[in-house]
C-alpha cells in the first residue's frame, strides 16, 4: 500500500553542477561592472571629468536613481512575456547586454566640446537609457536562478555564487578605475587625451560584461515551469494601503539606502582627498568586503537571540559608528602622512559592511514576512508588488543619498582644481564637506532608519500568529478546491478527515518507513512515502559535510550584499510560495479520498488544523539510528552517518524555510515516540491504539 518514488529527482530539483553555477555567477560580475561603475565612479567622473558642479551632479545622480526604479517596474511588466525556444528570461541576456554596453561607454565618453547645458542633457538621458537598459538584464537575471532549479540547496549556491562573485567585482573595479581619479591623473593628462584614456577604460569594462553575459546566456538552463509575471499597478497600491508593516520597512530603506549611497557617492573623493589618494579607494572596498562576509555568519544568531526588528536595530547602530569613525578619521601626521587616517577608515570601512550587511539581510528577512501579513490582512498573496514597490523604494533612497551627497560637497565648495586648492582655507573647507558627505550625513539618515524600524509593528509573536492563520486558509482552500465528500470543513472552519489521517516526522533512521507501512495497513490507508529518498537528496548535494551550514552561510552572505538583488530575492520568494501551494494540494489530494499515513512532506505542518489527524514524532539515538539505517538500507555505518548527518539538518532547513516552523518542536505533535528503547512494532500497536482512542468514530 506504499506509493512508490521515482529512482531520480526531476531535473528542476536535480543538483545544478559547478559549471553552471558558476556561470550564473558570472552574470551577476558583469551586471555589477556596470551597476558598481555608474554607482561608485559617476558622481567623480560627472565632477572631475565632465566638468558639472558638485549639486549638478548630485541632482543628476539623483534623479537617475528613482529613475531606475521606475524602470525596474517597466521591466517587471514586459521581460516574462518574452516565451521563446531559450525560455522566457535568458533571451534577455542576449538581447540585452550589447545596448548595456553601447549606453554604458556612451555615458562616460561625454565629449569636451559639449557646452555646460548639453553636457548636462547627455548625461542625464545616457544615464536614463542607461538605467532602463540595465533593468532589462538585470530583473530577468535576478529571476533566472529560481527558473533554474526548485532545490533550496542550490538556490541557496546560486545565491551565494553570485554574491561572492559581486564582492569580488567590487574590488577588481576599484583597482582597474580608482587610479584614474588620481590627482596627478588629472592634474598632468591632457583634457582631451584624459578622456580617451577613460573611454577605453570603460570600453574594456563593457566589452568583458558582454563576453560574460553571453558565457550565462549559454550555459544557463531554465529548467522550473513558471507562468507570465502578473505584478499589476493597481494590484501593488491595493497591497500597499493595507500593509503597514511594508510602509514602515520601506521609509526605513529609505533612509538605510540613503545612508549607503550618500557615503558610495563620494567615496572616490574621500578616498583621494582626506585619506590623500585615489588608489585608497581599493581598501575602503575591501574593507566594505570584508565586513560583509564577516556578518553572515551572524545573521542566523543575531535573528533568534534578538529577533529581526532588534538586530536591525543594533546592525544600524553598528553603521552609525562606522560613518561616525569614517567622518573624524585623523588628519595628516607631522611629516604630512595619512597612514593612521588610512588605517582608521579601512577599519571603519569594516566595520560599516558589518553594520549595512546586517542590516541588509534583516531587511529582507522583514519583507518576506509583510508578504505574509499582507496576505493575511487581504487575503491575496502578492509578493511581485511587494518586491517591486521595495525595489522602486530602494532605489528613490539610493537617489536621495548620491543628490544630498552632491549637494553637501556642493556646499562646502568641492573643486578638484589645483590652483584653488593651493589656497588653505579652501582645501579645509572641502575636506571638511567631504568628510560630512561620506560620515556625519549617512550616519544621520541611518540614526532616522533606525528609529523608523523600532516601531516596526510586525514582531515576531504576531507573525507566528499570522503564518498559522495563514496555513489553515490555505489548506481549507485546498480542500475546497479538492472538492472533497470525504475531507469536509465543519462549522467552526476546521478541516475534518472521514478516514484516519497520520502524519509521521522521523529523524533519520528511527523507522519512519517500517511504523508508517505497518500503521497503514493496520488502519486500511494508504501510506505515501517522503517527497525525496536518501539518495535523491545525495544527488542534490554530495557535500555532506558542508550542507547545510554553508549552503546557509551563502544564503545569508547573499542577502548582506549591497549589489542590485532585489529580483532575485523576489523570484526565490515566488518560487518558495508555489514549492508551498504545490505541497499542500498534493498531501489534500492524497488523504481526500482514503485518508493515509503521511511521511515527512511537511504533512504534520499542512494538516495541523485537520480533525481526525493524528501527528507523530520519530526519534532515537543517532547510534541506534545509524545503525539501524546501515542495516535496513544495506549500506555501511559510514555512509549511514554522513546521511543522518545530512538528512536531519536538510530536512529541517528546508521546513523552516519553507513553512516557516521547527520540526523537531515537540507542540506540533500528538506523540514524540523514541523507538530506540522499544521494537518498532511495539510502536506501530501504540501509535495504532492512541488513534483509536483519540478517533473512535473514524475507525471504520
Amino acid at each position: 500500500m506504499s506509493t512508490p518514488t521515482s529512482t531520480a529527482p526531476p531535473p528542476s530539483t536535480q543538483k545544478l553542477s559547478n559549471g553552471r553555477v558558476i556561470s550564473y555567477a558570472l552574470g551577476d560580475v558583469a551586471n555589477n561592472l556596470s551597476f558598481m561603475m555608474t554607482s561608485l565612479f559617476l558622481m567623480a567622473y560627472m565632477t572631475d571629468i565632465a566638468g558639472l558642479t558638485g549639486a549638478m551632479a548630485g541632482t543628476i545622480y539623483g534623479v537617475t536613481k528613482i529613475w531606475a526604479g521606475i524602470s525596474d517596474l517597466i521591466a517587471g511588466q514586459t521581460v516574462d512575456r518574452a516565451n521563446t525556444r531559450w525560455g522566457r528570461l535568458r533571451p534577455w541576456l542576449l538581447w540585452g547586454s550589447f545596448p548595456l554596453a553601447a549606453v554604458l561607454v556612451a555615458l562616460f565618453s561625454t565629449p569636451a566640446s559639449l557646452s555646460p547645458a548639453a553636457t548636462i542633457a547627455w548625461i542625464l538621458l545616457l544615464d536614463c537609457a542607461f538605467q532602463l537598459c540595465y533593468s532589462f538584464v538585470n530583473i530577468p537575471y535576478g529571476s533566472l536562478s529560481a527558473a533554474m532549479t526548485q532545490s533550496a540547496v542550490d538556490r541557496s549556491r546560486l545565491a551565494g555564487a553570485r554574491s561572492i562573485a559581486s564582492s569580488i567585482t567590487g574590488v577588481v573595479l576599484a583597482i582597474a578605475v580608482a587610479p584614474q581619479f588620481g590627482k596627478d591623473v588629472l592634474a598632468n593628462t591632457p583634457e582631451g587625451e584624459l578622456r580617451l584614456k577613460f573611454t577605453i577604460v570603460i570600453a574594456i569594462v563593457a566589452a568583458v560584461a558582454v563576453v560574460l553575459y553571453l558565457i550565462c546566456f549559454a550555459n544557463t538552463r531554465e529548467t522550473v515551469q513558471r507562468p507570465p509575471g502578473k505584478v499589476k499597478m493597481s494590484e501593488t497600491f491595493k497591497m500597499i494601503g493595507k500593509n503597514q508593516p511594508l510602509l514602515v520597512l520601506c521609509l526605513g530603506a529609505v533612509f538605510l539606502l540613503g545612508a549607503m549611497f550618500t557615503l558610495m557617492a563620494v567615496q572616490m573623493y574621500y578616498a583621494r582627498t582626506v585619506l590623500g589618494g585615489a588608489a585608497n579607494f581599493i581598501w575602503l572596498q575591501l574593507g566594505n568586503t570584508v565586513g560583509t562576509i564577516l556578518i553572515a555568519s551572524f545573521v542566523p544568531a543575531i535573528t533568534r537571540k534578538l529577533g529581526k526588528r532588534i538586530g536591525y536595530v543594533m546592525c544600524a547602530m553598528v553603521a552609525i559608528v562606522a560613518y561616525l569613525i569614517i567622518a573624524n578619521v585623523p588628519g595628516p601626521g607631522a611629516d604630512g602622512s595619512r597612514s593612521a587616517a588610512l588605517a582608521v577608515a579601512i577599519g571603519a570601512f569594516v566595520i560599516y559592511g558589518i553594520g549595512v550587511g546586517g542590516t541588509n539581510a534583516l531587511m529582507f528577512s522583514m519583507q518576506a514576512d509583510t508578504v505574509d501579513y499582507g496576505e493575511w490582512k487581504s487575503g491575496t498573496r502578492a509578493e511581485g508588488a511587494a518586491y517591486s514597490i521595495l525595489s522602486f523604494v530602494r532605489k528613490v533612497g539610493q537617489g536621495v543619498g548620491g543628490w544630498v551627497g552632491g549637494i553637501v560637497i556642493g556646499m562646502y565648495g568641492y573643486t578638484n582644481d589645483p590652483a584653488r586648492l593651493a589656497d588653505p582655507e579652501v582645501a579645509r573647507s572641502v575636506e571638511q564637506g567631504i568628510r560630512v558627505a561620506a560620515g556625519y550625513v549617512p550616519a544621520g539618515f541611518a540614526v532616522l532608519a533606525a528609529l523608523v524600524i523600532f516601531f516596526y509593528p510586525l514582531t515576531a509573536a504576531k507573525h507566528a500568529d499570522i503564518v498559522r492563520d495563514l496555513l489553515a486558509r490555505r489548506t481549507q482552500a485546498s480542500v475546497a478546491d479538492a472538492d472533497s465528500e470525504v475531507v469536509d470543513i465543519n462549522t467552526a472552519g476546521m478541516l475534518v478527515a472521514k478516514r484516519p489521517v497520520i502524519t509521521i516526522n522521523q529523524q533519520y533512521g528511527a523507522g519512519g518507513i517500517y511504523v508508517g507501512e505497518r500503521v497503514a495497513e493496520r488502519l486500511g490507508v494508504p501510506f505515501v512515502g517522503s517527497r525525496f529518498t536518501s539518495k535523491e537528496l545525495e544527488s542534490i548535494d554530495q557535500a555532506a559535510e558542508a550542507e547545510p551550514t554553508m549552503n546557509r552561510w551563502l544564503w545569508d552572505f547573499a542577502h548582506t550584499s549591497n549589489a542590485d538583488i532585489d529580483a532575485a530575492v523576489r523570484a526565490d520568494a515566488e518560487s518558495n510560495t508555489r514549492v508551498v501551494r504545490q505541497n499542500t494540494e498534493e498531501i489534500i489530494d492524497h488523504v481526500k479520498d482514503d485518508g493515509g499515513v503521511i511521511l515527512g512532506r511537511d504533512a504534520t505542518r499542512v494538516l495541523a488544523y485537520m480533525r481526525g489527524a493524528y501527528h507523530v514524532r520519530l526519534e532515537a539515538p543517532v547510534r541506534v539510528r545509524i545503525d539501524r539505517a546501515a542495516e535496513s538500507a544495506g549500506i555501511s555505518r559510514e555512509v549511514a552517518a554522513q546521511r543522518q548527518s545530512r538528512e536531519d539538518r536538510m530536512r529541517n532547513e528546508m521546513s523552516a524555510r519553507l513553512m516557516k516552523y521547527d520540526a523537531t518542536d515537540p507542540q506540533y505533535y500528538d506523540a514524540v515516540i523514541n523507538t530506540g528503547d522499544t521494537s518498532l512494532d511495539d510502536v506501530v500497536d501504540r501509535i495504532v491504539a492512541d488513534y483509536r482512542a483519540k478517533y473512535p468514530d473514524l475507525n471504520n
